[in-house]
């Protein structure tokens, strides 16, 4: 009996070794959302590891987590080493794995501010990792509230000024020696690119049936010094579009007898200015996935990214010659757009011939024109003959024909590129500039250690100050 006991314990020993022999060594792995934060900032830790059993987790700063996949917030500035203990069952074998996080000074997250970077963001729309590095400015924006577009409450700025609407924009800044990056990110229902001028030959002639249809922007709005308004004073109200008044009520009514007002009474301020069907897709256009409206031509659906330049414009005070730009000027140069028809705006200049998809079919480029993938004339249009035959590509593609020209702009005008992507529901707009282009026309970056002011505006497929959301002034700072 004693024997057969003893037999027993060796025999329990035994297995006892040979199952822990036999586990195999955790291999400790982790990424961290962030490997650069701000003071009470919280950085999330996803656990990767293989063949383990229990964690354990160190800080840097004291703090430690058992937790498979924790997070922590670190409430002093400083380089701190994260440490994951990877156990197996029993901890009788183990493994590491280590990040280096580093936290700098708290921020304040009513300013944007913009974080050095030696490694500049692709500018193409897609969010690079590094602007996980960049804290969120989340903008409120202001409502019209002026539905139907009725003009009689053009000037009703209530609902503006309240900055309650449901849509917000958040915006990130990076900079590197020489240029600054800013990422903005707003919801969309719908991604819009057929201005109200675009053409159909769907009857057997030309025509303009989107009435009321625009396009999607975002724009920045940089006072230069010291700006005042005219009527307005809320520096928002210049991150705008076309404001149009009643022509009885009009303080400004240009030689051109346009009605279009929101000038500014002194100053100058720089307008960045993007339009996602007039030089937005000047380098490229591309969709997967797409669903189209087939009336209206806007995608619902899938993910539309394209890449181009921002309309560089300013804003100054009134000019009767250039009333019918709602206090805007363009920048010395020209500009990524031009009209897409004949002079006495009957029919367009040029369409495709064989577009290959419904990105390709929304844009005509110059590059396109001068390589022989268009039909058409400056003069004399496209020929009701060439329409019959082109058209039903266009229409097989559910597109239409754009009422805007694309090209390079040149100068000042094209200091401004964007790359952006609408996915099912979001737009994500990275734009870029140097932080001193020298131009008279420009806010210069040029000391870095003090604030800029700016507002933001968004338009949803909008036009002619209708329905557009604009923001409260806000300030950019620059962190070293």
């Amino acid at each position: 009996m004693r024997k057969l006991n003893l037999f027993s314990v060796l025999f329990v020993i035994a297995i006892i070794v040979l199952s822990t022999s036999c586990q195999k060594k955790p291999d400790a792995c982790f990424t961290a959302s962030k490997t650069s934060a701000s003071a009470n900032e919280a950085i999330s830790f996803t656990n990767c590891s293989v063949d383990a059993e229990s964690y354990e987790w160190t800080f840097g700063d004291g703090g430690t987590s058992t937790e498979a996949s924790p997070s922590h917030t670190y409430t002093a500035a400083g380089s701190y080493t994260v440490t994951l203990k990877a156990l197996s069952k029993n901890g009788k074998k183990t493994n590491e794995a280590t990040e280096s996080i580093t936290i700098g000074a708290s921020y304040n997250l009513s300013k944007l501010n913009a974080i050095k970077t030696t490694t500049p963001p692709t500018v193409d729309g897609v969010v690079d990792a590094l602007w996980a590095n960049a804290p969120v400015l989340t903008v409120a924006l202001g409502e019209t509230n002026n539905p139907p577009n009725d003009p009689s409450k053009i000037n009703n700025c209530a609902g503006c000024h309240a900055y309650n609407s449901s849509i917000t924009v958040n915006v990130r800044a990076v900079y590197t020696s020489t240029d600054i990056y800013i990422l903005s990110e707003w919801a969309d229902p719908t991604a819009s690119f057929t201005r109200d001028a675009s053409w159909s030959f769907a009857s057997g002639a030309w025509a303009k049936p989107c009435v009321g249809e625009s396009e999607d922007r975002i724009s920045f709005y940089w006072p230069i010094g010291t700006t005042t308004g005219d009527p307005y004073s809320t520096g928002g109200c210049m991150t705008k579009c076309h404001m149009y008044y009643p022509t009885d009520q009009d303080p400004h009514v240009s030689v051109n007898g346009i009605v279009d007002d929101a000038w500014l009474a002194s100053g100058r301020a720089d307008l960045w200015h993007s339009k996602a069907a007039r030089g937005g897709a000047v380098t490229s256009a591309s969709g997967t996935g797409l669903t189209i409206n087939p009336t209206s031509h806007e995608v619902t659906a899938g993910t539309f990214s394209m890449i181009g330049y921002v309309d560089d414009t300013y804003c100054d005070v009134w000019s009767g010659t250039n009333g019918e730009d709602g206090g805007r000027y363009g920048d010395a140069g020209t500009a990524a757009a031009s009209h897409n028809r004949i002079a006495d705006k009957s029919r367009p200049k040029w369409m495709e011939t064989n577009p290959t998809d419904f990105a390709d079919a929304m844009f005509i480029t110059q590059s396109e024109i001068d390589g022989g993938e268009c039909v058409g004339n400056a003069t004399t249009g496209v020929s009701d003959v060439d329409a019959a035959l082109y058209w039903p590509k266009y229409s097989t593609l559910n597109a239409i024909v754009c009422e805007r020209i694309h090209a390079v702009p040149t100068g000042s005008r094209g200091d401004l590129a964007i790359g952006a992507v609408w996915s099912n529901g979001t737009w994500k707009a990275e734009i870029s500039r140097k932080l001193n282009t020298g131009n008279a026309d420009d806010i210069n970056y040029t000391d870095l250690g003090i604030e800029y002011l700016f507002n933001v505006a968004e338009f949803d497929n909008s036009r002619h100050g209708y329905e557009h959301r604009c923001s409260e002034s806000k300030y950019l700072k620059f962190i070293p």
